[in-house]
């Protein structure tokens, strides 16, 4: 065991919020004793909700010997394979940052045959922890290597060695059911992403504002930015969900126009708690701001033009749950329905492969992506988005407003709507029986499924 004692899990928590029981499953399951950790260990959850961040501070904090790697910088598992036993052999050397990549490694057998020789050599006397962070975004799929973890505790002859997976992605198929321990680190809540959103020092909030006309004395800035915060929060939350690095971006872009009333001397901000009129005039003159649908339609219009602006424009153009919708509507177009059950239950004897008795005709198929979308009912995608989301969607999410949204920028169009003897629409947009089509093509989609981390093409029949 670890000597984190509870009062210092305590004042971990506090630099991490909402996050006490992952330090302490942490602090149960990694020891210093090479003889009692597990083979390997999994961090698992959405981006964002703080699996990198707690394991390299949990690792800080009771110093164990460990070697960070990230798979993203990894082209093919076989790299990924030399680097890791690069890193094991560089321990103890003089500069340990120095690798030798000369090692090669063609397959999982010599990789297990020469990490054995490597722990020979090494002999360990305490734990070695090798941090496989982004295992999920490997420039291949990564599901050969999950076997490998899974089994390789049988191969390895010598102790010393475990292995830390960080994933924000879904875990293979054929890896669903793990042999090695599992750590879940669920999304923030409201009032978490709100503590996490508001631990900013009082320097840090000035450099957001820049030059100002009004200097504000540390207890004027802390007050201004818990209303701020309080704000944003309550206003795009419902969007963007427990995604804390968006809504950092938007704290930070917002936060200079926001205060600008302040800073010019038109609103007036007291050192202590009772600003209620102050923040509410604040608020007022800043409601366009808050409510424009053009900071919307403008970020998505830049991520759609091409690959270039796609990156400059980064990961902050579109809800992430907006995102998920996008996808399972465009997997609601392009897949037969009678394939839904094979495809995304999540009972393991719906997904058995049935024998096709049938005589195969020789003649040339097309890609189904090649043509049109197929028309698909709303109750359907939403059954589809609830099963491709990792995780429960807070209550406070406003799904519905998304599918509008989505609706009014034309990435999904409505079909079959008639019209009623009045002129006014007789079908309720949103309802259950209401179809749609997805008007997005599959490079669009593509990168939008990796910005999620969602595998998309593992989902789709050609």
């Amino acid at each position: 065991m670890t000597d984190l004692t509870n009062n210092r899990l305590q004042e971990l928590t506090l630099e991490f919020p909402a996050r006490y029981n992952q330090f302490d499953l942490l602090n149960s399951l990694l020891s210093k004793d090479k003889t009692t950790n597990p083979t390997a260990i999994a961090l698992v959850g959405q981006t964002s909700s703080g699996k990198s961040c707690v394991l390299r501070r949990f690792l800080q904090e009771v110093q164990f010997s460990h070697t960070w790697l990230s798979c993203d910088e990894c082209v093919t598992l076989r790299v990924l394979l030399q680097r890791i036993l690069a890193a094991l052999r560089a321990i103890g050397t003089q500069d340990p940052n120095n690798l030798d990549y000369s090692i090669m490694c063609h397959n999982s057998t010599l990789f297990v045959t020469q990490l054995n020789d490597t722990l020979r050599a090494l002999a360990l006397e305490e734990a070695h922890f090798v941090v496989l962070d982004r295992i999920d975004e490997l420039g291949e799929p990564y599901e050969s290597f999950y076997q490998l973890i899974i089994k390789i505790g049988n191969m390895l002859r010598y102790d010393g060695i475990t292995f830390i997976l960080v994933s924000s992605g879904s875990e293979p198929r054929s890896s669903v059911t793990t042999t090695f321990p599992h750590i879940y680190f669920p999304p923030y809540s409201k009032a978490e992403s709100l503590a996490i959103v508001r631990k900013e020092s009082p320097d840090s909030i000035r450099s957001m504002l820049g030059s100002t006309e009004r200097k504000l004395s540390d207890l004027q800035l802390s007050s201004l930015w818990s209303s701020y915060t309080q704000v944003i929060i309550d206003t795009y939350f419902p969007l963007y969900g427990p995604d804390i690095q968006q809504l950092k971006a938007i704290v930070r872009r917002v936060f200079p126009t926001y205060a600008k009333p302040v800073s010019d001397g038109v609103v007036g901000i007291l050192a202590s708690n009772r600003n209620y009129h102050a923040f509410v005039k604040l608020y007022k003159i800043n409601q366009p701001l808050l409510t424009s649908e053009e900071f919307v339609r403008n970020s998505f219009v830049s991520y759609v033009q091409g690959a270039g602006a796609a990156e400059s424009a980064g990961h902050h153009d579109m809800p992430m749950y907006a995102k998920y919708l996008l996808c399972a509507a465009y997997l609601a177009s392009y897949s037969k329905s009678r394939y839904d059950i094979r495809l995304f239950s999540r009972i393991r004897e719906s997904r058995r492969r049935v024998r096709n008795t049938t005589k195969h005709k020789f003649k040339d198929k097309i890609n189904s992506r090649n043509l049109a979308p197929s028309p698909f009912e709303y109750e359907r995608l939403l059954a589809i988005f609830q099963c491709i989301v990792p995780d429960r969607i807070d209550s406070v999410t406003d799904i519905q407003t998304q599918v509008a949204t989505l609706s009014t920028l034309k990435l999904i169009t409505r079909v079959g709507i008639g019209g009623d003897s009045s002129g006014g629409s007789s079908i309720d947009i949103l309802g259950s029986r209401t179809k749609w089509r997805v008007n997005v093509s599959w490079d669009i989609i593509l990168q939008i499924s990796r910005d999620i981390r969602f595998q998309i093409e593992n989902y789709l029949i050609d």
